[in-house]
């Protein structure tokens, strides 16, 4: 049986890892700017199969392909962080979308989609609608459609933001996705998670790259 994660206390939380820990706060004008857009592209579709109530977020195992700066990886499961956890020149995005992903050798990249407040999202509705708590229901959503097809944002190495917190994460924080969701949407959300974003961890000289 896992603990629920209490975000109050995350000074308590176990980590013997090193110097490059996420999120970090992210400076647009201090990123190194590179040519074109992020290097990330579905080559099959994102098929959600299951959604798990794991008592901090709501977590959707399924699969899927992609390729990341030109290697393919397995899509494995999204989740959400409500406010976002990355912060983009001093600010917050009212959620943040983790599509995790690993490949081969098990190597994990995770891509951040930093979402607005605007129109309501259908999928997003379906996962809330299906919610129940302290359970796992079957689910057949897909979510290809929250992709851009010429994603921007950041990309950097770090860390899973909750225990054990392991280093060598590949990140891609994507700043135009496709989807919004509606004020009421994040309410909802809040109202049954609170709050589960990890704060901002020391950049430690770290490079990030930003493609626009």
């Amino acid at each position: 049986m896992t603990h629920m994660l209490d975000y109050t206390h995350q000074e308590q939380w176990q980590n013997g890892f090193g110097t490059q820990q996420s999120p970090i706060e992210i400076k647009t004008l201090a990123a190194v700017k590179m040519t074109g857009a992020l290097q990330f592209k579905t080559t099959s579709r994102y098929q959600l199969q299951k959604e798990i109530d794991d008592q901090t977020t709501i977590r959707l195992p399924g699969n899927g392909q992609a390729e990341i700066f030109g290697r393919p990886f397995a899509f494995q499961q999204v989740h959400f962080h409500a406010p976002s956890e990355h912060v983009i020149d001093g600010k917050h995005d009212p959620l943040e979308v983790h599509l995790v992903h690993q490949n081969a050798i098990g190597q994990l990249a995770v891509v951040a989609l930093m979402v607005q407040v605007g129109a309501a999202d259908p999928v997003f509705q379906q996962i809330i609608t299906s919610f129940h708590a302290g359970t796992t229901a079957s689910t057949n959503s897909q979510i290809d459609q929250w992709l851009p097809d010429r994603p921007v944002g950041f990309h950097y190495l770090g860390s899973l933001t909750t225990p054990p917190l392991t280093e060598g994460v590949e990140w891609l924080v994507v700043t135009n996705p496709k989807v919004t969701i509606s004020e009421t949407q994040l309410d909802w959300f809040k109202q049954q998670f609170r709050f589960d974003n990890r704060q901002v961890q020391a950049l430690n000289g770290r490079k990030v790259e930003r493609y626009s």
